[in-house]
């Protein structure tokens, strides 16, 4: 990008030296305008902040997958750490798993996260405060066999969306 400037502004700069270049007077403005949409529209795009390409995105999404956050894992649960208190949550304890997205009535932003209830106590993990959450998604998948991919969406009155994860099966 900053050769296509650079080699845009010489042109620029030669162009204005030796102003008539050619005999006609509408090529030489032509060369002129066009470098300069050249040159403003090379700089929008080095300066502008968004740089989503595949590969950082994809980038991004890998660090997601790979980030413990608060989270620690083991054969037989996870350890989670929050507010200087570490609780243990076993497999086998889980009852039910939510996805949940509550909507704000004052702005366009949405809370969502994760409600995982235990035999004992019920937890709520939100999508942008929690450190980890994407990792835990892909290690509840992985450890719990009956992941409910396509389950109905239920809506209260309040906006509230609720989707059933996971359910464990009645012992028989």
């Amino acid at each position: 990008m900053k050769k296509i400037i650079a080699l845009t502004s010489v042109i620029l700069i030669l162009t204005l030296y030796n102003y008539p270049i050619f005999d006609d007077k509408k090529i030489t403005f032509t060369i002129i305008f066009m470098c300069f949409v050249v040159i403003i529209f090379s700089l929008a795009k080095l300066y502008s902040g968004k740089k989503e390409d595949y590969d950082s995105v994809e980038k991004e999404m890998d660090i997601l997958h790979e980030d413990n956050g608060i989270f620690e894992y083991t054969n037989d649960g996870f350890y989670f750490k929050q507010k200087n208190i570490t609780e243990f949550i076993k497999w086998d304890e889980i009852i039910s798993i939510y996805s949940f997205r509550i909507p704000s009535p004052f702005s366009e932003r949405k809370q969502s996260g994760l409600e995982i209830i235990t035999e004992r106590k019920s937890y709520e993990f939100d999508y942008n405060v929690t450190p980890g959450i994407v990792r835990l998604t892909d290690q509840l998948y992985s450890y719990l066999p009956d992941w409910e991919e396509d389950s109905p969406m239920e809506i209260n009155n309040f906006g509230l969306k609720k989707t059933k994860l996971y359910e464990r099966k009645p012992l028989q």
